[in-house]
């Protein structure tokens, strides 16, 4: 039997604790937030006059087995009532723009807008598409995201495109964060087909294996692309710490920073600096 430590109380951390506490070899979890709040990014402001304001994401994508999974967990958590989706077909999932030099620019969608020049870019998507199969797989275990799709699909994207997904989605700067990280499925792709265009077009090797509820088989049926809850993200570390509480497995400490993590001969000794809070 085991007791577990979780060092912050983020969505990650929350998301782990919320698994952990099923796991029948785990007695014990404890979960160490340094802030004063659990969540971590997904913070929603909600006024009086019913609107919500997201001070993080605004949105959770339902894809992949990671999508499957977070949707799995909300029905779990009994929150299929609550749920806003955003279609593919949708305004808001069809129109994306660019804003580059004082101009906001459409992005191309669908077929025809990849073989066409489309402002901001120079030359058809569809060109550099062609072009990254005959490019070499690197060599290095891991690099920026800018420097990789600089590499495969040319420094235009990756100063245009991928610059402001970055921006969008991490709230970070693409030449700092990590592609294997981040988006661990073109890494793939290219260290198993040598390609990110053979990647998609023949599979990058086997994924996990999720079962999908009732909650995830809608969200594939209605062709989701994102969707969010009627009272904000928050909503979400909101019901998994309510959840972790009532387990009766699970200890919550926020303002709890941890300073030093030691190994003993049994585990790890976690020490952390309880922060007071002004009267």
């Amino acid at each position: 039997m085991k007791t577990v430590a979780v060092l912050g109380g983020g969505i990650g951390g929350l998301a782990a604790s919320f698994y952990l506490c099923k796991n029948p070899q785990v007695t014990k979890v404890i979960v160490l937030e340094s802030s004063s709040r659990f969540g971590g990014w997904l913070w929603s402001l909600r006024r009086s006059d019913g609107a919500v304001f997201e001070l993080g994401p605004r949105g959770i994508r339902p894809a992949g087995a990671v999508g499957t999974n977070t949707l799995n967990m909300v029905e779990g958590l009994g929150l299929e009532g609550d749920i806003l989706p955003v279609s593919y077909n949708h305004v808001a999932s069809k129109n994306r723009y660019l804003y580059v030099n004082g101009q906001l620019h459409k992005l191309p969608s669908g077929i025809s807008g990849i073989l066409k020049t489309v402002a901001p870019f120079s030359r058809p998507l569809l060109f550099s598409l062609l072009t990254e199969i005959l490019v070499k797989k690197g060599r290095e275990e891991d690099e920026s995201i800018h420097s990789f799709v600089s590499r495969r699909l040319g420094k235009e994207l990756a100063d245009l495109a991928m610059d402001s997904v970055c921006r969008g989605v991490f709230a970070g700067d693409c030449k700092k964060l990590s592609v294997r990280s981040c988006f661990p499925s073109l890494y793939k792709a290219e260290q198993q087909r040598g390609s990110l265009t053979l990647g998609f077009l023949l599979g990058s090797g086997s994924a996990p294996v999720i079962v999908p509820g009732h909650l995830a088989q809608r969200a594939k049926r209605e062709a989701w692309a994102q969707w969010s809850l009627k009272r904000g993200v928050e909503t979400l570390p909101e019901s998994i710490a309510e959840f972790l509480q009532q387990s009766g497995k699970v200890e919550l400490h926020r303002d709890a920073a941890v300073r030093q993590i030691i190994p003993t001969t049994s585990g790890w000794k976690v020490c952390k600096n309880i922060m007071t809070r002004p009267e």
